[in-house]
């Protein structure tokens, strides 16, 4: 055989024969590959999510920009409307979800008055606390 022959064989020797399973004697199962273990194992990688929230509870309509501006720089944004009047507290809203839609913002309804604006990264999950109670009788309109 020539050289390079040889460097070829070496090279291109595909053969498993030579294999040999790597086992840990210290465990318990029988004839456990470690090598085979190690590419089946799952790796969990757990992230923790940070976000700010900011409570508002405005009085009149000056405060609307500093609460679309919390809502741009994408905060959650807690709103009672308890301390304004119906037709202001509509106009809130309507300006708010227009914030909130540019933004890609949800918002919920939580209680009488009480709304929540979320940004596209963060969720809300749990029991819809007024249809929960509006389906048990008790009427917030």
């Amino acid at each position: 055989m020539s050289f390079w022959e040889k460097m070829k064989n070496m090279i291109m020797s595909g053969d498993d024969d030579d294999y040999e399973p790597i086992v840990d004697e210290s465990s318990d199962s029988d004839n456990v590959d470690i090598g085979e273990e190690r590419r089946n194992r799952e790796v969990k990688i757990s992230t923790t999510a940070k976000f700010q929230m900011v409570l508002f509870r405005p009085k009149d309509l000056s405060e609307l920009q500093a609460i679309g501006t919390e809502l741009n720089q994408q905060k959650v944004v807690l709103l009672n409307l308890e301390l304004v009047s119906k037709d202001v507290g509509q106009r809130i809203l309507d300006y708010l979800q227009g914030n909130a839609q540019a933004n890609q913002a949800t918002f919920k309804k939580t209680a009488q008055d009480t709304f929540v604006f979320m940004p596209k990264n963060v969720e809300f999950s749990g029991i819809d606390l007024m249809s929960e109670l509006e389906a048990g009788g008790y009427n917030f309109n």
